[in-house]
């Protein structure tokens, strides 16, 4: 069930895909996809992360808190975390026995066997406006669980002369599995939405894919035909907190993932999110943080 988030940290961190590995993969056979048996995700939990790969991941034991570009999510036995490189994520609060299965891969992976570079694409939870978390059936969880099993005893054999093409060929099998569920899931959350709770969905899609050029409520609600005041009135009901707040979120989430990578100068990044120079930038985001972006890198490198 979807939670008011109430944390943002001021850590976000980009996680390769090979860090990702060396932390948790068990078999690994190659550096575009692992899989990872029964692990505890401690050493992701103390800030968010955005990962350079897609993650499917299956809950088995205990439980914990997963943050999903904002919004908060239980993770519990059989729980579902569905991830790609445009979700930050945190997970927390987790207890002492909580256990995932998961399999990370990148879209390199796939269209090395000349798949249409789209192909991820045509799977709906890996849209942006996907729910991150679902909760399938015991039976459907189980039969993931199968299918994942079954892909680590083929990758068991090390010296197979196709041991690449089968783990490939199992993870566009589990892809399917899983859009069978997804669908299945979203019809039912479908169905019990209110019309307060679409318009917020429809709300958090829009800022998803325009936060970085509109930072002005009367945008997203032109976009969505109605007044600005019902749009805040209504997020605020749903999810505890405004249209602004939320907005204000992505800007500063973003923000802060890309000034982390010092690679990328603070010019750049006001750029990148569509601010008129740096000084504007910096007043944003002192504002919303506490603190000026040249603080923030050296804070966020310690």
């Amino acid at each position: 069930m979807n939670k008011n988030a109430r944390y943002v940290s001021k850590k976000i961190a980009q996680l390769s895909l090979s860090k990702f590995a060396d932390l948790y993969a068990d078999k690994r056979i190659s550096p575009e996809f692992f899989i990872a048996d029964e692990k505890q995700l401690l050493s992701l939990s103390e800030y968010p992360y955005r990962s350079d790969g897609y993650i499917i991941g299956i809950c088995t034991r205990g439980h914990a808190l997963v943050e999903a570009n904002l919004q908060v999510y239980d993770a519990k036995p059989d729980a579902m975390l569905l991830a790609t490189p445009f979700h930050i994520l945190r997970i927390y609060n987790s207890s002492d026995d909580f256990l995932c299965r998961f399999i990370v891969f990148s879209k390199a992976f796939l269209t090395e066997n000349n798949v249409n570079s789209h192909f991820l694409e045509s799977f709906s939870y890996f849209k942006s406006a996907s729910l991150p978390v679902i909760y399938p059936d015991h039976e459907d969880a189980k039969m993931l669980l199968d299918i994942y099993l079954l892909m680590q005893q083929k990758l068991e054999r090390e010296h197979h002369p196709y041991r690449m093409e089968i783990s490939r060929s199992m993870l566009i099998t589990m892809l399917y599995e899983v859009e069978s569920i997804y669908e299945k899931q979203h019809v039912m959350i479908k169905g019990k939405q209110t019309r307060k709770q679409e318009l917020n969905m429809l709300f958090q899609d829009l800022v998803f894919h325009h936060y970085k050029e509109h930072r002005n409520v009367q945008y997203y609600a032109d976009s969505l035909y109605v007044s600005p005041k019902h749009l805040t009135e209504t997020i605020k009901e749903v999810t505890g907190r405004t249209a602004g707040e939320w907005i204000d979120d992505a800007v500063v989430l973003e923000a802060k993932v890309l000034l982390r990578n010092h690679d990328i100068s603070i010019a750049r990044v006001a750029e990148d999110i569509h601010f008129p120079d740096q000084s504007s930038f910096g007043k944003y985001f002192k504002k919303h943080t506490g603190m000026s972006p040249s603080d923030y890198r050296v804070v966020a490198a310690h």
